[in-house]
């Protein structure tokens, strides 16, 4: 597993279009993965990723999942520091130490899903000396090509507390 490391980002913010995911509490959640594929399928299909386009401080295409009011939502957006348009939604991502998981090749929906199944499941163990911090987790397409993607996942953590 050399496929991730962690790294200081600064703060940033997407812009994107969002929706509730239902049946799952926690993060990362298995069920959300079908919900996640026909929202952002929705959302480039009617037109509403392009109109984002013009925004965007990035040629990558990002998704985030994020904890809001005790429900999960999940956006697809750009990366933008421009005005917000009237028709989209933001999350503020913190300056923070992100673990960050790369993978290539195949459907991007399901290289995600592996690397967040990687993150939750090996990583972010109580073995480990990272923990997830309860912020925004970024997916992150590299190359534009979501049937032969090269993707990353960002994860913000911190280390753990040791007594």
């Amino acid at each position: 597993m050399n496929n991730f490391k962690f790294e200081k980002k600064q703060a940033f913010r997407v812009i994107g279009i969002k929706t509730t995911l239902s049946d799952g509490t926690n993060i990362h959640s298995p069920q959300f993965s079908n919900q996640k594929t026909t929202f952002f399928k929705s959302v480039i299909d009617n037109g509403q990723i392009a109109s984002l386009r013009p925004y965007a401080d990035s040629p990558y295409g990002y998704a985030v999942v994020a904890k809001e009011n005790g429900f999960i939502v999940y956006y697809a957006g750009v990366q933008s520091s421009k005005p917000l348009p009237e028709h989209a939604d933001e999350v503020q991502f913190p300056g923070s130490e992100y673990l960050i998981l790369s993978g290539s090749g195949g459907l991007s929906r399901l290289a995600f899903d592996k690397l967040e199944d990687q993150a939750f499941g090996s990583l972010l163990t109580d073995e480990y000396e990272y923990v997830y911090s309860g912020a925004p987790i970024a997916e992150v397409l590299l190359n534009g090509n979501p049937t032969d993607a090269e993707v990353e996942v960002w994860i913000p953590v911190h280390k753990r507390n040791v007594r």
